[in-house]
């Protein structure tokens, strides 16, 4: 349980960083990097929509897993539509979700037929942090102070490149208070994460796409990278369930 509470808060280290949570803070002229931090970071900020990309690569001795997912997100509603394709050496597997943070279900389509099952509860106590914008608001001060610490932005155009860099140490003691985590230390030092990188980029003072990408490794057994994008931020504040989706039986086997 510990391990898979691990790899969400890395996941959620992502998504937290990974912006597109934000609304823009209006500026004037040219963006200087304090500027541009402080349109990734603004105080007021409220959950929106966006479509993610990610690929997360596992390897586990000599075993590779890759899994490739394309994602909707609207953290008003707590609604997640996930397809993913997952690689295990000549393995392909493809799979469909839904995942309803109000009804506290996952639904997955099988064999042509949506059925859902339960979300675990510590799993909604984290996926909920993201409808929380004070939990949020705390969480990246830090975050983004951090960030405009070594950021480096560009304009071409006025479309405005930042890229940097946060320490993997404080990105996951970071979560680990967020999700409410003690016992940190021992955490840490069972897992190793990689600084994370970041890029955003901005145009007419709003986040337009943002690129990050973080590895981990544990106990020097299993290691993990992660890169996402986002992008389309806001397009999707009217996504919702399906009601061939909502309408689905429970998983039978369960």
């Amino acid at each position: 349980m510990k391990f898979k509470k691990i790899i969400s808060a890395l996941l959620l280290s992502i998504t937290l960083v990974g912006g597109g949570l934000f609304h823009a803070q209006s500026v004037e002229a040219a963006l200087s990097k304090k500027q541009a931090i402080a349109i990734i970071a603004k105080d007021e900020q409220n959950p929106t929509s966006l479509q993610m990309e990610q690929t997360t690569t596992t390897k586990y001795r000599k075993k590779t897993t890759t899994t490739t997912a394309q994602s909707v997100f609207n953290s008003q509603k707590g609604l997640f539509h996930i397809i993913s394709t997952t690689k295990t050496g000549k393995k392909t597997e493809t799979t469909e979700q839904w995942v309803d943070l109000d009804s506290k279900r996952l639904y997955s389509k099988q064999k042509g037929q949506w059925q859902y099952d339960t979300l675990p509860d510590f799993l909604i106590t984290e996926l909920n942090k993201l409808k929380n914008s004070k939990v949020l608001k705390k969480y990246n001060k830090g975050i983004y102070q951090e960030m405009g610490k070594n950021a480096k932005i560009t304009n071409n155009n006025e479309t405005y490149t930042v890229k940097g860099k946060v320490s993997g140490k404080k990105l996951l003691r970071s979560t680990l208070g967020m999700l409410g985590q003690a016992n940190t230390k021992s955490l840490l030092k069972s897992f190793k994460f990689s600084n994370c990188k970041f890029v955003y980029t901005i145009k007419d003072q709003k986040v337009v796409s943002t690129y990050v990408s973080l590895k981990a490794s544990f106990a020097k057994t299993m290691h993990v990278r992660v890169k996402q994008s986002k992008s389309n931020f806001g397009d999707f504040n009217d996504l919702q369930l399906p009601d061939e989706v909502k309408n689905a039986p429970a998983n039978p086997l369960k």
